[in-house]
């Protein structure tokens, strides 16, 4: 099995030279060059891995997530760290993993949507989709800045999977972007940054010792395609959501000896298919006469809320005004809320909670910077008192949402 890789920067054209690498059934580097699509050599599958300027990866830790909605909680806990709205980011998810800890490779759902359709104009077909970042291994409480040399543009990846974009170097020291990470980093700082950069001179490493109290030491030049075999495996593949990869059909061709019973299956297909339209319509009989007597109740109930809303919602309205009259709270209300919440709540130190509001059945609440493991020791408890809890970083401490749903 072999597998072809293409290093792109700019979407797939058959007049533009890639760097490519054809890797053997090891996982190793047979063949390396660069050239145009034509030139290419054959492989049993390819893979397309795009520059490191055009994404980003981050890790987040999150409680216990089924994967329908993992992608809508990454995309809650980074908020305010997102530029665009949320529909012109595509976010591609690795799996999470037992201590709750979640990776994310995060593109602009236009780049993506340009080089899937350039691909696809040339009969690519790819079988993965990697970000070069996401090919890095950072030594173990350390940092590791990447470029093929100094006056070209790279990135830093950090210990825990984090990707930072960074410009070129200027004389004798590292990126303006680097050193400000270093500077501002809410987390721990690395114990060291190994410098994966061709070029690099004990001078720059000297100075950027000097500057950030961190020891800088020279690592291999960086190239994309000397990533280790584990690099490869584990990378994300930018290929889901509306871009999820289709498997290529496959052509069967049938004997004529099974021609009889294909035509036996066929007729049994037949009639189940028949039996199964003719249920679908009673169940969609059905269906719209429980819809109609929703909506009558609804009418009846709650004349004003289903004007303007779903029958069930107007009924839920309708029980929660109705419970709100008789001097009585829903489930969902503030103070029901907090009522559960404030066990958990109390375990936080005095001082925690900046800001409290209340939306939508639910209470986002802001945190002050605390220890790491309390934003988790808060979910759990909540969790236990049957709601949902989700936690995020920000830049001012932490953010909390607690809810029934």
């Amino acid at each position: 099995m072999t597998t072809l890789r293409v290093h792109f920067d700019a979407p797939p054209d058959a007049a533009r030279e890639a760097d490519w690498a054809l890797f053997d059934a090891q996982d190793r580097v047979a063949r390396s060059g660069r050239g145009r699509r034509a030139e290419w050599p054959q492989a049993d599958r390819a893979e397309a891995v795009i520059a490191a300027t055009h994404g980003r990866l981050v890790t987040l830790t999150l409680p216990p997530l089924p994967a329908t909605r993992a992608a809508a909680a990454v995309m809650f806990a980074l908020e305010d760290q997102l530029a665009g709205a949320p529909e012109d980011i595509h976010v591609a998810l690795a799996p999470q993993a037992t201590s709750g800890a979640l990776r994310a490779a995060i593109v602009a759902t236009s780049w993506m949507r340009d080089f899937v359709g350039a691909s696809t104009r040339l009969g690519l077909r790819w079988h993965r989709i990697l970000l070069e970042s996401d090919l890095a291994l950072a030594p173990p409480d350390g940092w590791c800045w990447c470029a093929t040399g100094l006056d070209r543009a790279g990135f830093v990846r950090t210990a825990d999977g984090t990707s930072i974009a960074v410009g070129v170097a200027p004389a004798d020291a590292p990126p303006s972007e680097l050193m400000l990470a270093l500077a501002g980093s809410r987390k721990p700082r690395p114990r060291a940054v190994r410098v994966d950069v061709a070029g690099v001179t004990p001078a720059l490493l000297t100075r950027a010792s000097d500057a950030t109290g961190i020891e800088f030491t020279a690592g291999t030049p960086w190239h994309w395609s000397a990533a280790t075999p584990a690099a490869f495996a584990g990378a994300i593949d930018l290929q889901s959501g509306a871009f999820g990869a289709s498997p290529p059909a496959q052509r069967v061709d049938f004997l004529r000896a099974l021609r009889p019973a294909l035509w036996i299956a066929a007729i049994a297909l037949g009639i189940h298919v028949l039996a199964s339209f003719g249920l679908w319509l009673s169940l969609q009989w059905q269906s719209a006469q429980l819809q109609r007597e929703m909506a009558a109740l609804a009418l009846a109930a709650a004349p004003e809320e289903a004007a303007n809303a779903p029958a069930a919602t107007a009924i839920a309205r309708r029980d929660a005004a109705l419970r709100h009259r008789a001097g009585l709270t829903s489930a969902d209300d503030l103070l029901p809320l907090l009522a559960r919440a404030a066990p958990a709540l109390a375990t936080l130190p005095a001082g925690a909670i900046r800001s409290l509001r209340y939306a939508d059945g639910h209470v986002v609440l802001e945190l002050q910077k605390l220890d790491a493991t309390q934003p988790a020791q808060v979910q759990h408890e909540l969790q236990k008192r049957g709601l949902v809890a989700i936690a995020a970083p920000n830049a001012s401490g932490a953010r909390l949402r607690v809810g029934i749903d």
